[in-house]
């Protein structure tokens, strides 16, 4: 059997945590209400991959609106 320490799942909850918060944030900064609303549903949703998308969407969006 496979036996994670409580130490490990802490962790684990701890970085899933601050990415969701994280991820939030930025589309809550960068998004109109209806795109938020879909952002916040997909991060919420699907936690890890939501968010890890959100994120990389914003630095992609920010970076195309910069360099235009």
């Amino acid at each position: 059997m496979l036996f994670i320490s409580f130490l490990g799942v802490t962790i684990f909850v701890g970085l899933l945590l601050i990415l969701v918060i994280t991820a939030l944030v930025l589309a809550a900064k960068s998004e109109s209400n209806l795109r938020f609303l879909i952002w916040g549903a997909i991060i919420l949703f699907v936690p890890f991959l939501g968010a890890i998308a959100c994120i990389i969407n914003y630095y992609v969006t920010k970076n195309k609106v910069k360099s235009a």
